[in-house]
């Protein structure tokens, strides 16, 4: 069974059981309450009542404990599981990324610099292509080359030199516009912030705001709409010094003109910066800065 069937295997083992769990302590709580009230009823309507809350207190506590250990037990597997993965042998430093790599994908060679748009239907694997890029997926020997290595052989902070990863679904800190910015760049000065605002076509919206870079956004972006937390994404993904930029739907819930500005100023930028463009889009209009197209 692959490894992924095996989690979802568990996790509806643990579902079952916690339902069971609950419909047993729903039986248990009514017996032990039925027994106290009956118990205590020659005593008094009051003390009977009295009897049957503590009794169904005493259930829910032992309840809460059963609760207790299993996230307990929940918390110390996790740890194990991270553990196993976070664990490495201290070795002799990784090989330094290439300055500029060219990039083998599909059976082909790219230069660098080049614009490459991975076209298919939806669950083909697009996004799982450029995760295997950033190493967050183990890659097939002999699928993707970085600069004539086999990706398999690098290892992840190697790869992940290379490029600079805007994903579908970006995850923003609990922080100001600053801080999500220098998650890519810590020592960025606020010109290039600015800058790389700019090119995500979200400067004027910031610098709308009272507070401007030092704006809060809450949770996960929570003050910024979707497309404006997009657009976040892109200029952080921006603000990464890497060869080659990798976009997972970057324009997604955008309007018409908000994407066709994002899309002119990412290709005077890439024309700019000489950085190469792996991109995965559903949408026509961003297929058109890229001057190859892969099909999965």
């Amino acid at each position: 069974m692959a490894h992924g069937e095996a989690v979802d295997a568990a996790r509806q083992d643990a579902a079952r059981a916690r339902g069971w769990i609950a419909a047993s302590q729903a039986v248990i709580l009514g017996l032990a309450t039925a027994a106290a009230v009956a118990l205590a009823a020659p005593a008094g309507a009051a003390l009977a009542a009295l009897a049957g809350l503590a009794a169904a207190m005493a259930v829910d506590g032992v309840g809460n404990l059963a609760a207790a250990f299993d996230q307990d037990g929940a918390s110390t597997e996790a740890a194990r599981r991270l553990d196993a993965i976070l664990r490495h042998t201290p070795a002799t430093p990784a090989a330094a990324a290439p300055q500029e790599p060219d990039l083998g994908l599909l059976g082909e060679t790219f230069a660098p610099g080049a614009c490459i748009a991975i076209i298919g239907p939806s669950g083909v694997g697009k996004t799982t292509l450029l995760e295997r890029l950033v190493a967050l997926r183990p890659s097939p020997r002999g699928a993707i080359t970085v600069g004539g290595a086999d990706l398999a052989d690098l290892r992840p902070a190697v790869a992940r030199a290379v490029f600079a990863h805007a994903p579908q679904d970006a995850a923003l800190i609990a922080g100001t516009v600053a801080d999500n910015l220098r998650l890519a760049a810590p020592d960025a000065s606020e010109d290039d912030l600015w800058a790389a605002l700019r090119d995500a076509a979200l400067d004027e919206r910031i610098r709308a705001a009272p507070a401007g870079l030092t704006a809060w956004l809450g949770d996960n972006g929570e003050r910024l709409s979707g497309g404006e937390r997009r657009r976040l994404s892109l200029a952080r993904a921006y603000l990464r010094p890497a060869p080659w930029l990798l976009l997972d739907e970057p324009t997604e819930g955008l309007d018409a003109a908000t994407e066709a500005l994002v899309l002119q100023r990412l290709a005077t930028r890439l024309d700019r910066t000489g950085q190469g463009l792996v991109l995965v889009s559903h949408r026509p209009a961003p297929l058109t800065i890229c001057d190859r197209k892969l099909s999965l």
